[in-house]
């Protein structure tokens, strides 16, 4: 499948087929995330693949810890987001290392990996579905993963200068999203919600 046609024609699932994928589709899939660029080359992603009974888990830990939280207009979507979790055959968590305590670099690596898997899925004739509802149990999920959330000097100081000089440098933790992954069971259609020209302006 050609780059353009995979860019133009993917879509996010969230209805999968009851077929399970094998570990060679898996890996495929992993090896084009982790071929994505990393900022100062130090590959700061980490995947975690959950199936079967693990998936299963998994999910329903999303479940029992968002039921015990403040329900908020931003939750809404957080169960459906688990039940296509349950539904999907394979879920890919994807962590990050937090070596510069949380700024925009690892972030960006991460993304880029994620998008890579996502295209790549596509052009295997499967579905994905970009997940962040994860984010409101990540504390669960850490446990799940046995990864602590990390603490660092970096981190702090980079908190007191932001405070110092004005500007918000932002944190975030471990758990970046989760991908659900499996044979699509549904073809929808979409076009960009905006066009190119409405989201770009030229400087010259």
């Amino acid at each position: 499948m050609e780059i353009d046609e995979a860019i133009k024609n993917r879509r996010s699932i969230r209805k999968y087929k009851d077929k399970p994928l094998s570990k060679e589709q898996i890996m495929q899939i992993l090896d084009a995330g982790n071929r994505a660029p990393s900022a100062k080359s130090r590959v700061q992603w980490r995947f975690h693949i959950f199936q079967d009974k693990a998936k299963d888990r998994l999910v329903q830990a999303c479940r029992d810890t968002i039921d015990k939280l403040p329900k908020i207009p931003l939750m809404a979507s957080t169960h459906n987001s688990y039940n296509i979790m349950d539904n999907a055959p394979v879920v890919i968590l994807v962590t990050q290392t937090c070596e510069w305590g949380g700024i925009a670099p690892e972030i960006q690596s991460v993304s880029a990996a994620i998008q890579n898997m996502l295209l790549k899925a596509h052009s295997m004739g499967l579905g994905t579905v970009w997940i962040n509802d994860v984010l409101f149990v990540e504390p669960a999920i850490l446990q799940i993963l046995d990864i602590k959330s990390e603490e660092s000097e970096l981190k702090d100081a980079l908190i007191e200068f932001g405070s110092q000089a004005g500007i918000d440098i932002g944190y975030s933790g471990p758990l970046i999203a989760a991908i659900a992954l499996g044979y699509p069971d549904e073809q929808p259609e979409r076009e960009p919600r905006f066009t190119v020209e409405e989201v770009t302006k030229w400087y010259e």
